[in-house]
């Protein structure tokens, strides 16, 4: 989520304190002021910015003032961080957040078990809501956990300009119900290709679940730009640690294989035990991983249906 805008009324030092809390100080269309009182211009400024709400900052001198005009709960003494941020985070509006309708399984690097969480996720939200699994990788291994024979992603390329869901629903396999598997094996897709398919499938009002290369593919980077969230993997190893994304309220952390709840020095959304047996059991029947992997893909699952209402 972007940052709040904040127009910062005052000298240096309180432009770096805003700064410091996280929010973006801008110029124009400000959805927040602060306005130092101890500076003649940077109130004359304000009183010509009417209808955005605001903060004031001052010191001894300015609290009489601001008491007599019943501004007390926008009043702080001083512009320490501590005192500014929860001020500012009182005036701001109310943000809300669009319901997920594109998720990515992405990871720090391969082998990290993006394809078995995309494929376990997508048979336990399709219970509830009808999933597009659209395997981005041209592994084919999507389609081989859900035992599905998809067309291949070169054999829809003639039809990337004209493509229809109908067209998207006859090009996937449905063997688990309600999860549409498209890619089967063979190359990757093209990327206008596969942004085509993912306007298809978000025109059906289903939900679109995307096995993505790994995070530094353009491919990926692609894909991030247009999902509500991406789900991001990566083992508690250095090379890993190394690799994570920026911290991002629409990135949630997965620990793959993790026996804690960080990776490196990064709190984790959620870890995901080591559990060869529940893996191996899957794996001899294409089947859902049960076990306490399964536990952790059923908790996810729950949050990513929520997170999608």
């Amino acid at each position: 989520m972007p940052s709040a805008r904040v127009a910062v009324l005052g000298d240096e030092a309180l432009h770096a304190a805003v700064l410091a809390l996280g929010f973006e100080p801008c110029d124009t269309s400000p959805e927040a002021l602060v306005v130092d009182l101890r500076d003649a211009a940077a109130v004359r400024r304000a009183a010509a910015m009417t209808g955005v709400p605001r903060v004031f900052v001052g010191g001894d001198v300015e609290r009489p003032l601001v008491a007599a005009l019943g501004l007390d709960a926008s009043f702080v003494a001083g512009i320490e961080p501590a005192r500014l941020g929860p001020a500012l985070v009182r005036i701001l509006p109310t943000r809300t957040r669009a319901a997920t309708r594109m998720m990515v399984v992405t990871g720090a690097r391969g082998g990290v078990g993006r394809t078995l969480l995309a494929t376990n996720v997508a048979r336990r939200i399709a219970k509830q809501r009808r999933v597009w699994l659209l395997d981005a990788t041209g592994s084919g291994a999507a389609a081989w956990w859900l035992g599905a024979d998809p067309r291949s992603w070169p054999s829809l390329e003639a039809l990337a300009d004209e493509m229809s869901v109908e067209q998207l629903a006859l090009a996937a396999d449905e063997p688990v119900a309600g999860v549409r598997c498209v890619g089967g094996v063979g190359l990757a897709p093209t990327r206008a290709l596969l942004l085509a398919v993912v306007r298809v499938a978000l025109a059906s009002d289903d939900l679109v679940l995307v096995d993505a290369p790994i995070a530094f593919d353009a491919l990926t980077a692609s894909l991030a730009q247009l999902a509500q969230r991406t789900l991001f993997l990566a083992y508690d190893e250095p090379m890993s640690a190394a690799a994570l994304p920026s911290e991002s309220d629409d990135v949630w952390l997965i620990g793959s294989q993790c026996a804690r709840s960080r990776v490196g020095e990064r709190n984790v959304f959620r870890a995901l035990p080591r559990d060869e047996p529940a893996v191996a059991a899957a794996i001899s029947g294409r089947a859902a991983v049960r076990g306490a992997l399964g536990r952790a893909y059923d908790d996810l699952s729950e949050l990513l249906l929520i997170d999608t209402s």
